[in-house]
């Protein structure tokens, strides 16, 4: 378990492959032998590789999830998420495949888990666009709190799981916590890119992933909690989360047992945000299926 843990946890790096004037490839020290062996050591091997299955595709973007075999210092098969994307008239340092990954690496740094990252890479084609991927491992034995609640939710439910719920709600209050005063607010943090495990622990472990979109603006830093507690209150579903639960997680984010008025003040502003979340979902006619 600790070592599982330190992958989530540990600090990385970083690798650069064979660098040249129209490609980039930077992989993570831990796994550059492993790709190798699986016949994805270089950008091209990656960026055209059609094995595994596509879970979603849509214009300039595909991710698709590979089942490989064991190695010698992985010894378990290895599942790996290929996220693709194809930009048009963008600037090298915009690329989302090596920007979401320079992203992984700061989280680490500043001491927040995250999923592991594997690799990313960057191609200019002479026709003006840039050819860019991320690979992520997959999250296993980590869940993300979507999957919980919307195929487990027996696990948060009755008196007896009380305590594992509100152990939850507290891990997740201080991961929030924690990643503010690191200087950096993950802009879709949601039930959906929260990660989990050590469930039945006194403090269950937390990472993220999906950090394509991180703010670290000095000069919007009193908006993030509002933002991100109001988003993440909006995707926990009312049947399972209840006005104690939001408190409690709020309380537990301020690391207060008793809240001043401001306190009050900006849960109210949260709570106002979040009304204004579910109004926009309403208007474009979306239906998130952590809400039902």
């Amino acid at each position: 378990m600790a070592a599982m843990h330190d992958e989530y946890q540990a600090e990385i790096e970083v690798l650069e492959v064979a660098p040249a004037p129209d490609h980039v490839l930077r992989i993570n020290g831990r796994w550059q032998a492993y790709l190798a062996a699986c016949g994805l050591g270089d950008f091209q091997a990656i960026w055209h590789c059609r094995d595994g299955e596509v879970i979603k595709e849509r214009p300039g973007l595909e991710i698709r999830r590979l089942a490989l075999p064991a190695a010698a210092d992985k010894a378990e098969p290895q599942g790996l998420f290929i996220k693709k994307h194809v930009q048009q008239r963008c600037l090298p340092q915009d690329s989302e495949g090596l920007k979401e990954f320079a992203n992984y690496c700061d989280f680490r740094r500043r001491g927040l888990a995250t999923a592991v990252p594997v690799a990313a890479g960057l191609a200019a084609e002479a026709s003006g666009a840039l050819h860019s991927f991320l690979i992520t491992r997959d999250f296993a034995p980590f869940v993300d709190l979507e999957e919980l609640v919307l195929n487990r939710p027996g696990l948060l439910t009755g008196p007896g799981n009380a305590g594992r719920k509100r152990n939850i709600l507290r891990a997740v209050a201080r991961y929030a916590r924690a990643m503010h005063a690191a200087g950096c607010n993950q802009q879709d943090f949601n039930a959906t890119h929260l990660l989990l495990a050590g469930l039945d622990d006194a403090e269950p472990r937390v990472a993220l992933f999906d950090l394509q979109r991180v703010d670290r603006s000095r000069l919007r830093r009193l908006r993030w909690p509002v933002k991100a507690l109001a988003e993440l209150f909006f995707t926990l579903p009312p049947a399972l989360f209840n006005e104690d639960d939001r408190r409690l997680l709020f309380a537990a984010y301020k690391d207060k047992a008793c809240l001043s008025w401001l306190d009050r003040l900006q849960y109210g502003w949260i709570k106002a945000k979040m009304a204004r979340i579910a109004r926009h979902t309403k208007k474009r006619n979306l239906a998130p299926k952590m809400r039902e």
